[in-house]
């Protein structure tokens, strides 16, 4: 993005340059050398809010890792940085056991974290992803959850309503999604790869303004 601003810098000065040489005052020149003006003031600040949305974003990552300072161990909980968004991610020996949606203890510390930085980045959204591998779900809890995406969005939703209802977050900054077992990051052929696989992701992103 910024090497197509850079090149559009360059190429509105240049214009700018050589309808300057031509050495015509005439009103037509004027207009255009106004209007190219006005179009490299609008790139400037299209730069400058991009910057700050950056700047904004190492903030906000910086508190976060602050905040879960306590809570990562051994990757358990992953914090990562893509273009504008920030990503919290929770294994599922973490979150919930096998085939199950009720937040364990063990999660609820990195919760309390992040809704602290939530709390304060108000114009921050949250949206909880539930992910997971591609084995069937015990059979025990088919009823409840047919397949893999009842069961990831029951899970993202499960804790969507811990950080509303027990850490009083703001139900309209959140949103939850399931993609099941169709975004895997690991080999599912493996245990190893299946538990990478079962997660919750939680990414944190500015709001339109």
């Amino acid at each position: 993005m910024y090497k197509r601003f850079g090149r559009n810098l360059v190429l509105l000065g240049l214009l700018i340059a050589v309808v300057a040489m031509a050495g015509c005052s005439c009103k037509e020149y004027e207009e255009q050398i106004m209007q190219l003006d006005a179009q490299i003031a609008e790139m400037q600040k299209e730069l400058a809010d991009k910057d700050a949305v950056i700047n904004e974003r190492q903030q906000v990552a910086e508190d976060l890792r602050g905040n879960l300072k306590d809570c990562q161990s051994e990757n358990a909980v992953l914090v990562e940085q893509s273009e504008e968004v920030i990503m919290i991610t929770m294994q599922e020996d973490v979150a919930f056991n096998a085939s199950q949606v009720m937040v364990l203890d063990t999660m609820v510390p990195a919760l309390e974290a992040i809704a602290k930085t939530v709390r304060d980045h108000p114009d921050w959204n949250v949206f909880v992803e539930g992910f997971t591998d591609d084995k069937k779900v015990l059979e025990e809890y088919q009823e409840q959850y047919p397949s893999n995406w009842e069961l990831g969005a029951h899970r993202s939703c499960a804790v969507v309503r811990y950080m509303t209802n027990n850490l009083d977050l703001p139900a309209e900054r959140f949103g939850a999604v399931s993609y099941g077992p169709y975004q895997p990051i690991a080999d599912n052929d493996t245990p190893e790869g299946r538990a990478q696989n079962r997660r919750v992701r939680i990414t944190l992103h500015k709001m339109e303004q």
